[in-house]
């Protein structure tokens, strides 16, 4: 078979995508990451009997301000990971600018009080088991998201990892905070927080692997 017949079978079949077919696919992942998320959470950790309480407040509500806010920015990132040459520079600055801004906000608010009354501040009584907790947490999301990347063209897989990695740990916080808000006031645990990066990593370890073309 000479080339030029092999190129004209293979334009024959070719079908036009639809030009939401990479939003398409990363809500669907958005969607099924945050059941994957909700159900782990349910099984390991269970529902805050408090949650109803919480609800009322002001403080509870602020809290999830900055992971659905990140994850709307992560979101947008992720897109344009998926398509081969589109710039994210500016994109990454806004996915990761609600992470530093808020390690920033506890870095000061521990430097500015005095010992005796840090430990009623959200700076991280949770600990290293609440950072594993949340990455726990962020995998069911991560592994949906690769998912949709593996079926899209990203190219550059170390940052892609990293983005879509942003987004499950995004997700992950935002389950957490949603069904066992456990500081009170308006900020998110550093811990927590801190979680987002670490799951990054995993996601930029993980995806050269799975999202080889």
């Amino acid at each position: 078979m000479q080339t030029q017949d092999l190129i004209s079978r293979l334009a024959t079949d070719l079908a036009p995508v639809s030009p939401n077919a990479v939003s398409r696919a990363l809500n669907r992942a958005l969607v099924l990451g945050l059941a994957g998320n909700t159900a782990v959470l349910a099984g390991v950790y269970g529902i805050g009997s408090d949650m109803p309480e919480q609800m009322l407040t002001a403080g509870f509500w602020i809290k999830l301000a900055f992971p659905l806010g990140t994850i709307a920015a992560a979101l947008t990132l992720a897109g344009r990971l998926a398509r081969p040459g589109c710039p994210s520079r500016r994109a990454w600055l806004k996915a990761l600018a609600p992470v530093a801004a808020m390690l920033a906000v506890t870095v000061a608010l521990k430097m500015a009080t005095p010992p005796e009354l840090r430990l009623g501040l959200p700076l991280g009584e949770t600990g290293i088991g609440g950072l594993a907790g949340i990455v726990l947490l962020s995998l069911p999301a991560l592994a949906a998201a690769m998912h949709a990347m593996k079926r899209l063209a990203p190219t550059r897989l170390v940052l892609t990892g990293a983005g879509i990695g942003l987004l499950a740990g995004a997700q992950g916080v935002f389950v957490y905070t949603l069904f066992r808000p456990a500081s009170p006031g308006f900020m998110v645990d550093a811990w927590h927080v801190c979680a987002i990066p670490a799951v990054m990593g995993i996601g930029a370890i993980l995806a050269p692997r799975i999202l080889r073309w």
